[in-house]
């Protein structure tokens, strides 16, 4: 075994026949499996190394995914990532309509997640720090508004982007494509 993995790793141009002459063995490679049939042993086995050309279905489904990539790194500009934060913001705005629908006396604790930023966010009817859980639900409100307004411009994009990347006949028009996505700017 030890001479047949010297002889598979021989220089360009040197036959098998002759490494495994200079190893001192011929039967070396007759013992652990010999050369395919029709071979000829004194043919160099060494052949440059000729990548495959990826198909048309491998390069679209790359590009899908980069487009998908990209979508996702300009949603990450605007929200934090994670599985965790998104069930946060979900209960935050759940929290923000039910206390918004409320029409008499607001109870803090009955809004945990917005009661916890009441000084922080930013109530957008005064412009000033929320003194109250009223205040967060406009801000929770607001900011996912905002958010759906982009975040529907993104989608919108990546969607049509993937659509027309499947329908792409060949690569370069399939690239062509891929260059030439429009993505909605985001404001800060």
């Amino acid at each position: 075994r030890h001479r047949y993995l010297q002889a598979a790793k021989r220089p360009p141009g040197i036959t098998k026949r002759q490494t495994l002459q200079r190893l001192g063995s011929v039967h070396t490679l007759e013992r652990l499996g010999d050369l395919p049939e029709g071979y000829p042993e004194d043919q160099p086995d060494f052949r440059p190394y000729v990548a495959p050309i990826p198909e048309l279905a491998d390069i679209k489904t790359a590009l899908k995914a980069e487009v998908d990539a990209k979508a996702e790194a300009l949603r990450l500009t605007l929200i934090t990532a994670g599985s965790g934060q998104a069930m946060e913001y979900q209960e935050a705005y759940a929290q923000a309509k039910a206390a918004l629908a409320v029409s008499g006396a607001i109870e803090p604790s009955d809004y945990p997640m917005l009661a916890a930023t009441i000084g922080v966010d930013i109530d957008p009817k005064t412009g000033k720090p929320a003194a109250d859980v009223l205040g967060v639900a406009r801000s929770v409100k607001a900011a996912y508004e905002a958010f759906l307004q982009v975040g529907a411009a993104i989608r919108g994009t990546r969607l049509l982007a993937k659509a027309e990347i499947d329908a792409a006949s060949d690569v370069g028009h399939a690239q062509v494509i891929f260059t030439a996505i429009k993505w909605p700017a985001l404001g800060t």
